[in-house]
């Protein structure tokens, strides 16, 4: 019994046209241009001023009560605890959701012996993953 050995080869160039291979890059720079412009301008907005931010730092100076700047607190729509070992307010509000990000703001007002307020910093963060 013998064996026949036979061979097939087929060119799949023939087959498959050049323009199929190669991916259209102006469509390709168009779409990823696109894309970096629309995370550009998710990223880049402007600061959304809070008027309640601005009404907390003005209505809790130094010298204000600690029942007083509480009551600030309450009003602008923070969630805010007491740290009694270093006499600091510490306050977060929640705000916009972005695509990833969450905008925010973080207040942290620092008492004195007598339980007045010594210093106030409100500032904005972001959280997410």
């Amino acid at each position: 019994m013998s064996m026949a050995s036979w061979s097939c080869s087929v060119d799949l160039r023939a087959t498959i046209p050049l323009s199929a291979t190669i991916p259209n890059w102006r469509k390709l720079s168009m779409l990823l241009t696109v894309l970096i412009c629309l995370g550009n301008m998710g990223c880049a907005k402007k600061a959304r001023g809070d008027n309640c931010i601005e009404k907390l730092t003005n209505a809790v100076q130094v010298g204000t009560s600690q029942a007083e700047a509480e009551r600030a607190l309450d009003k602008c729509g923070f969630t805010h605890s007491f740290d009694q070992k270093t006499s600091t307010i510490y306050g977060l509000k929640h705000g916009q959701r972005n695509m990833v990000t969450r905008e925010g703001w973080s207040a942290r007002i620092k008492l004195d012996e007598t339980r007045k307020v010594a210093s106030v910093k409100v500032e904005r963060v972001f959280t997410g993953p």
